[in-house]
């Protein structure tokens, strides 16, 4: 009579119920609560008794996160942690230029600059670079007109691809609008005016490259 008088004592605080001491984390908790709720058998009012301590518990530890309140393991931890960092620091310090040289790296690692192709989706865009790339086919030595055509070329073979096209079809329709290109290069070449022309202020070369220069930079805007 009087064991279970103890047992069901409402003076008795939840970690004198759950048996266990102020302060222990919820795993501890739980495990008491199970124990105890075993050893309660078929008594009703003692297992209600368990769950309430148990619930007070919970909530109580629940509103100490909340507001910032620290278990004394975790602060333990805490000191055991920056014990082992001084005792690194002091005694190891390579391996603490390491940890911070990897701590370094980490926090870097999201702002490397990221390089991305030109867009060639603005109209204006496109008009500039085409015009951009006219102008280096006058201006540049006639050694630069392969080159330059030959970016063009990859330029229109990009704004198909990037349009929904296969690579092999939009490399057959770059080489066709090159190939269109230099044919009537090579007509402009027996023109009497154009060789006039020539020899005034622009080269044979330049007089071939120049239609297709304008052709392939028709298909990068038009395409």
């Amino acid at each position: 009579m009087d064991s279970n008088k103890s047992k069901n004592d409402p003076d008795k605080t939840p970690y004198e119920v759950l048996g266990v001491r102020e302060g222990a984390d919820f795993e501890d908790i739980q495990k008491a609560r199970d124990i105890k709720v075993n050893e309660a058998g078929d008594d009703l009012i003692l297992k209600a008794k368990i769950e309430s301590s148990f619930d007070q518990l919970l909530m109580g530890s629940l509103k100490a996160r909340q507001s910032g309140n620290v278990s004394f393991e975790a602060q333990n931890a805490s000191k055991k942690e920056k014990q082992i960092n001084s005792f690194t620091n002091n005694n190891f310090p390579l391996l603490s230029k390491i940890k911070n040289l990897n701590n370094i790296n980490k926090s870097n690692q999201y702002n490397v600059p990221k390089i991305t192709a030109p867009s060639f989706d603005n109209l204006s865009i496109k008009l500039s670079f085409g015009l951009l790339f006219l102008i280096l086919l006058l201006i540049s030595p006639d050694s630069y007109n392969r080159l330059l055509l030959s970016l063009s070329t990859l330029i229109l073979t990009y704004i198909q691809i990037k349009s929904g096209k296969r690579f092999i079809s939009s490399l057959g329709w770059s080489v066709t609008f090159l190939s269109i290109g230099l044919i009537f290069g090579g007509l402009f070449e027996t023109n009497s005016f154009i060789q006039e022309i020539s020899n005034n202020s622009l080269s044979i070369q330049k007089i071939q490259s120049l239609p297709a220069m304008i052709i392939l930079w028709i298909g990068v805007i038009f395409l």
